[in-house]
């Protein structure tokens, strides 16, 4: 039985021309050689499956083949190629250092290095994972690094380029390789299947594409494993069923039911797909990637952002035709709502149900039809008969004018003279001792005016009568100073609990303040102070005097004051002063 081998080994790029995605890499390797421009150290960082170590190999084989042609294709026939081939090259060295991360490991690499290679011209050692290495065996891998013989080249490959050394990463050129694209994994699978025989839907290599996230190597195992389930002959529904892949058929009915504004066929068709063992959470994901690909289908401008198989753009587009951008664009922002509360959420189904519930609804919310289900006031205005305002006539004499906002509060319904309220009425020349509207409603209103006084904001307010409640003020006062200290402002709060503010009459308070640092303070907070009083003591009337006090400075002592008080208390202080002659100015 001929032994397997698993594809990721069997079709391992061998030049540069077979290594998939990454062309800014190979191609400025190759003009390296060709000019012989090679780095002594070179660092090639990137996630895992995308090329690193298989770049390495290329490059380490490259550079020591003695009959490298133009194409910068190894020959396979000299001493190096072969012995390359049969893995046990004495000019190319692999170090894992996951398990060699020790400064002895360095040592004896290091000691290596000073011989010269029996075949080729270079030795080139490869260190794959080499962020492992510790600290210690960093610091011995310096000196060789940035000055090795002139035949030794070092070729560092990591996952954690972030882990390194920038004294590492200073003497090494650094290739980043990205994550392959899933059109290139796609190519690269089907001419895989080509070659072994197997017939491959292309849906179905796209879903693997898709799943591998960048990585051909992961991409390759799952194409190995899928083959050993469904045989010669691999479809999109043995891939969607053994890969655990939400079926996008799912998100295109759920979309059409939202369309529809179809609540129930949205509900039982998310019960179905729990029902099949796929987690809720991963269903919200999959399906703002739906309304993502739609959005991008509407514009021909966006398509080259669309990352689906062929067969698929074309009923992508034809759906995107029928939703409206609208219901997409804030569709998308419920669902990022969603996924962000799925986690702490305690009923995640209701959740997600409610999500689906509200994406049903956006169309019909704004949905011209319904708002003509509601009563046309115009229309009712115009054929209901029209309304009757009465007003008394006053005999006294004209009334003075007023603030427009006592007019405003004064109720209408004691007005005098008949006035229909239609559109198109007419007004008539009064009579001898008619009052117009206007004059009347004037009239009322400054009788009922209550007396006003100017407030510190300028707006009249009603004089207050109430007796502030002392108990009452001094917790509110100390729950706002409380509130400015979690908000960052410690001055104030020291300004506003340094004093306790005291009730000086009835809807009067004062507080007290000792300098012009408080003085500040207080007269930039006090409008907002004063309405949080306000509101919460419940007195819109209510005054706030902030008066600043004179503190008493107490008289400094000079060393002779001090002195005659305290032989005041001990006069044996002026004898020890007489005999040792002591001056006190």
């Amino acid at each position: 039985m001929e032994q397997f081998v698993v594809s990721a080994r069997k079709y391992r790029p061998a030049t540069f021309d077979t290594v998939v995605g990454q062309e800014a890499v190979t191609s400025t390797l190759q003009n390296a050689i060709k000019s012989g421009h090679l780095a002594q150290a070179f660092l090639f960082t990137g996630p895992r499956g995308v090329g690193k170590t298989t770049c390495a190999r290329i490059l380490a084989r490259t550079i020591n083949c003695e009959n490298l042609g133009e194409d910068l294709v190894a020959c396979g026939k000299c001493a190096p190629c072969k012995t390359f081939e049969e893995g046990h090259s004495l000019s190319i060295f692999e170090l894992d250092a996951a398990s060699n991360n020790s400064v002895d490991d360095i040592r004896n690499l290091i000691l290596q290095v000073s011989i010269a290679p029996q075949v080729g011209t270079k030795k080139v050692y490869i260190i794959d994972e080499v962020h492992m290495l510790s600290q210690a065996a960093f610091n011995a891998f310096l000196k060789t690094l940035e000055e090795p013989p002139s035949y030794a080249i070092f070729i560092l490959a990591t996952t954690e380029k972030h882990k390194i050394l920038p004294t590492i990463l200073s003497r090494c050129q650094v290739f980043d390789f990205r994550r392959i694209m899933i059109s290139d994994i796609s190519k690269h699978l089907a001419g895989i299947a080509q070659k072994e025989g197997i017939d491959a839907e292309a849906q179905a290599l796209h879903v693997i594409a898709q799943k591998a996230d960048g990585g051909l190597r992961d991409a390759l195992s799952i194409f190995d494993q899928l083959v050993s389930f469904s045989g010669n002959r691999l479809t999109y529904q043995d891939v969607v069923k053994n890969l655990n892949v939400l079926d996008h058929e799912h998100y295109f009915r759920i979309t059409d039911s939202v369309t529809r504004g179809d609540i129930p066929g949205v509900l039982v068709e998310y019960n179905s797909i729990l029902q099949q063992g796929f987690d809720g959470h991963l269903f919200v994901a999959g399906l703002a990637r739906h309304f993502r690909d739609l959005l991008v289908s509407q514009d021909p401008r966006t398509l080259p952002l669309l990352e689906v198989s062929e067969d698929l753009t074309a009923r992508y587009g034809e759906q995107a035709q029928r939703v409206d951008r609208e219901l997409l664009v804030r569709g998308l922002d419920r669902l990022a709502q969603c996924d962000s509360q799925y986690k702490s959420s305690k009923e995640p189904r209701l959740l997600v149900e409610l999500a689906m519930v509200q994406l049903c609804r956006i169309n019909a919310t704004e949905d011209p039809s319904a708002q003509k289900k509601s009563p046309d006031l115009s229309v009712a205005a115009a054929t209901s008969p029209a309304p009757v305002v009465v007003v008394q006539p006053s005999a006294t004499s004209p009334p003075p004018t007023m603030p427009l906002g006592a007019q405003a509060q004064q109720p209408v319904a004691s007005a005098a003279v008949r006035m229909p309220v239609t559109s198109d009425y007419t007004p008539k020349r009064r009579l001898a001792g008619q009052v117009s509207i206007k004059s009347a409603v004037a009239a009322a209103a400054v009788e009922a005016a209550p007396v006003t006084l100017e407030s510190d904001n300028g707006i009249g307010m009603p004089a207050s009568s109430k007796v502030v409640n002392p108990a009452l003020l001094l917790k509110v006062w100390r729950d706002y100073a409380l509130n400015q200290k979690q908000r960052g402002r410690d001055s104030l709060h020291a300004t506003l609990m340094a004093r306790e503010p005291e009730v000086s009459g009835p809807g009067k308070i004062s507080f007290a303040i000792v300098n012009a640092v408080q003085e500040n303070y207080m007269r930039e907070e006090k409008p907002e102070l004063l309405g949080h009083l306000r509101r919460q003591l419940d007195d819109m009337g209510l005054e706030l005097e902030v008066r600043k006090e004179e503190v008493a400075v107490k008289p400094r002592f000079t060393a002779l004051d001090k002195f005659k008080l305290m032989a005041e208390k001990n006069p044996a202080l002026l004898k020890l002063r007489e005999e040792l002659d002591l001056d006190l100015g």
